[in-house]
């Protein structure tokens, strides 16, 4: 079995991003976000088409509307969506779940943001400050058990900030890409943390590049194994930096409102250096200037479309 059939559930950034690395690959199954129990249905139903082949089996849990300030009632709901998901797989035949290989998308700030002395690794312990880590490490911890009780393989990526061509302006994060889009249309925007404030920044297709490389190699791993790695650039720019690269690159400052905002759950310094398949992060080769660039010219190229 060398081909792999590739289910990527939620197709958000990193979703979209994860079906451009092989998307002759992809399967695709339409799902009501919007009712619960309807999703989790569609789910079972599509799985057996999904399965129908012979090849490795590959899904991509990229879901999720939840941010750092969501409230933990509405991310109760996506992590009960997650766990009946995994229960679907549970009960899937055992040569299905032979060949399968989960991938969940985590969040380094969600787990590491109460931690101490960064950089973090996958040994620091975990320090949650949020709802929003909280669900993600529920989340981490039941695909474990999971893949443990089902005999599949699992690789779980704890991202940096994600950012790209492809951001959702309508959700709360993503602030490279609300702080060029007030560079267009000049109106400010918010910025509620410190500007010394670290964060380490990983473009859309680079990270894709890391996940879809992660997953072809958990999948040699034995029966029941769950890979946690560390998925960023490995070098934190603060605000400040990531601002004054704006303007060097638009020649001009875009209007920013410091604080007022709720900053809760929001660590001052995520720098990461990953220790697991460090090889891995030399596929990480987008620069922070030419990304800025990218989204730039997608912006405007998105404000200059007919509507």
């Amino acid at each position: 079995m060398t081909r792999a059939r590739r289910w990527i559930i939620g197709r958000g950034l990193l979703g979209r991003a994860v079906e451009r690395a092989r998307p002759d690959e992809a399967f695709a199954v339409r799902l009501p976000w919007n009712d619960p129990d309807r999703t989790v249905e569609a789910i079972a139903v599509a799985l057996p088409e999904f399965a129908a082949s012979d090849s490795r089996l590959e899904v991509y849990w990229c879901a999720g509307r939840g941010v750092t300030s969501t409230p933990r009632e509405q991310l109760a709901v996506e992590a009960s969506v997650f766990d009946r998901v995994l229960e679907v797989f549970l009960a899937a035949p055992s040569d299905v779940r032979s060949r399968l290989a989960f991938f969940l998308a985590s969040s380094v700030g969600g787990a590491y943001a109460g931690s101490g002395t960064p950089p973090f690794t996958e040994s620091t312990p975990v320090a949650p400050l949020s709802a929003y880590g909280d669900t993600k490490l529920h989340m981490e911890a039941a695909l474990r058990e999971a893949t443990a009780d089902g005999q599949w393989r699992s690789f779980i990526g704890r991202i940096t900030n994600l950012y790209g061509a492809g951001q959702d302006l309508s959700k709360p994060q993503g602030l490279i890409s609300a702080l060029v889009r007030g560079h267009l249309s000049g109106q400010p925007t918010s910025v509620y943390v410190p500007l010394d404030t670290l964060r380490d920044y990983i473009y859309e297709d680079d990270c894709a590049a890391v996940v879809d490389a992660g997953m072809r190699r958990v999948a040699a791993q034995p029966p029941g194994t769950t890979v946690t790695k560390l998925i960023g650039a490995m070098r934190a720019v603060s605000i400040g930096a990531l601002l004054s690269e704006l303007t060097r690159l638009r020649r001009r400052r875009g209007p920013i409102v410091l604080g007022g905002g709720d900053a809760r759950g929001q660590a001052l310094d995520l720098r990461i250096r990953s220790e697991v398949w460090t090889d891995l992060d030399g596929l990480v080769r987008t620069t922070l200037p030419e990304g800025l660039s990218r989204v730039y010219q997608a912006q405007l190229l998105g404000r200059a479309a007919p509507h």
